[in-house]
C-alpha cells in the first residue's frame, strides 16, 4: 500500500493535482504506524475530502481517537455475515428507509 501511495503522490505532482496532500500524508503515515491497521489511503481521485483505514479487531477505536483529536470524523463500517443492514438506532434511517421504499425496480 505504501508503494501505491507513493505512485499516487508522484502522479499527483506530475499532474499538478494534490491527490494525497501533505496534510493527509502525515495523517495516513501516523495511521499506518498504529497497531492493528492493515492499510490506509486516499480513495478515488484524492483531494482533501476523504481518507480510509482498514483495521483489525478493536484497533478502530484507537484510530477514531487519533483522528478525532485532529478534527477528522471517522465513519465506521464493518463486515457483517448478514451483508448490508440499516441500523434502526440511527436517526437518519427514517429518511433513508422512505427513499429506498420509493424506488421501484
Amino acid at each position: 500500500m505504501l508503494q501505491i501511495r507513493n505512485y499516487m503522490h508522484q502522479m499527483g505532482e506530475a499532474a499538478g493535482v494534490p491527490i494525497e496532500p501533505e496534510m493527509q500524508t502525515r495523517l495516513l503515515d501516523t495511521t499506518m504506524a498504529m497497531d492493528g491497521v492493515l492499510l490506509a489511503g486516499v480513495p478515488g481521485a484524492g483531494g482533501f475530502d476523504a481518507v480510509f483505514a482498514i483495521t483489525l479487531g478493536d484497533s478502530s477505536n484507537n484510530v477514531t481517537k487519533a483522528w478525532n483529536s485532529l478534527n477528522v470524523l471517522a465513519l465506521l463500517v464493518r463486515e457483517d455475515p448478514n451483508g448490508v443492514l440499516l441500523e434502526s438506532v440511527d436517526p437518519r434511517t427514517k429518511e433513508i428507509t422512505s427513499a429506498v421504499s420509493a424506488v421501484h425496480i
